[in-house]
This record gives C-alpha cells, sequence and structure tokens, in this order.
C-alpha cells in the first residue's frame, strides 16, 4: 500500500467503525425503549390469567365449602335416621319375642282376611295343619273347637274399626277370642286375633 492510500484505507475502516457504533447505539437505545413495553404487556398478560385463575379458584372452593356443608347436613341426617332405625329394629325384636314367647295363639290378618303371620303357639292350639294356612283366607281355618264366628267377627272388627272380645265355655276350658283391629276405614292394615284358653276348673 502506497503512502498515499494509507489514509484513505484509515478513513474507510473510521467511518466503517462508526457506523457501527451508531448502529449499536440506535440497537441498545431501541432495547431500552420496547423491551420494557414488551415485558409490561407480558406482565399485564401474566397479571390477568392469574386473576382470573384465582377468581376460579375462589368459585371452586365457595362450591367446595357449599358441598361440604351439604355432606355434613346429609351425613347428621343419615345418623338421626341409623339412630330411628336402630330404636325401631329393637322396637321389632321386642315385639317378635313378645309376640313368639306369648302362650296365647296369636294370628295377624291382612283387611283383606288372609293370614299373613302367627306364632308358635297357633299351631300347638289350632293344630299342626294350621302351618298350611299362611297366605290362606281365614274362612279355610277350623275354629269350631274355638268360636266357629271368628271369621266374620273378624270381618266386622276390620270393617268398624272396633274391637271384638268373645268368651265360650267348651268342655272343661274357657276359651277368650279377642280380634284388634288395626287401622281403620281405607286406613286398614288388618287385624290381630289373640285365643286364650283357660280352665274352667
Amino acid at each position: 500500500m502506497s503512502a498515499d492510500q494509507e489514509p484513505s484505507a484509515i478513513r474507510v475502516l473510521l467511518s466503517e467503525n462508526q457506523r457501527l457504533k451508531q448502529k449499536v447505539f440506535e440497537l441498545e437505545e431501541k432495547a431500552r425503549t420496547s423491551a420494557p413495553v414488551a415485558t409490561s404487556t407480558g406482565n399485564t398478560s401474566v397479571l390477568k390469567l392469574i386473576e382470573h385463575k384465582d377468581f376460579q379458584l375462589q368459585q371452586y372452593s365457595a362450591r367446595l365449602e357449599e358441598k361440604k356443608e351439604q355432606l355434613e347436613e346429609a351425613t347428621s341426617e343419615l345418623e338421626r335416621r341409623k339412630s330411628e332405625l336402630s330404636l325401631w329394629i329393637s322396637a321389632v325384636r321386642l315385639c317378635q319375642e313378645l309376640f313368639e314367647n306369648d302362650a296365647s295363639a296369636l294370628i295377624g290378618v291382612s283387611r283383606e282376611g288372609r293370614i299373613l303371620l302367627f306364632n308358635h303357639s297357633a299351631p300347638q292350639m289350632l293344630g299342626e295343619k294350621f302351618k298350611d294356612a299362611l297366605h290362606k283366607p281365614i274362612e279355610t281355618v277350623d275354629f269350631r273347637a274355638f268360636d266357629p264366628e271368628t271369621p266374620r267377627k273378624l270381618k266386622e272388627a276390620i270393617a268398624s274399626g272396633k274391637q271384638m272380645d268373645s268368651s265360650l265355655l267348651v268342655r272343661d276350658r274357657r276359651i277368650l277370642t279377642t280380634i284388634q283391629p288395626v287401622g281403620k276405614g281405607a286406613d286398614s292394615r288388618g287385624a290381630l286375633i289373640r285365643i286364650q284358653t283357660i280352665s274352667a276348673k
């Protein structure tokens, strides 16, 4: 390179260096002015998303609290019904024990006059064939050794809702028959027949 060309080359390099510095400055300035805007926009979007999620979380939490209260109420109601059921079961067992251990013949009859249940004393008193009378009409039972009017009186008791009693002397025994209706009219559930035998001597 000649002496004349050297200053010219230096000037070109200096000019290029200045241009590059200006470009860097412009880029840095652009970065300073645009970055906060971008960051701010990004932050705003993130904040809005967080607020939306937080609102959804609050709604979900409120629904959970409501469901929790409903569950607690349902649990309380279940416990109450469980307690009532336990009492009913105890009462049914007591009634069943009294029913089975009664020395009298006890016969439960539907309002249509069909035999629904009886205790162990009924077949002993009315004969073993009585065991076959379950679900059959009361008229199929032979009451001649007791009170032959029992089927008729049963229908009257169920229709009227009033208890009917009879006392007959058969040979050396006193036969006491009680027909106790359960309910009345449209609410009738049937009746309970109770037959007792007492020695007349």
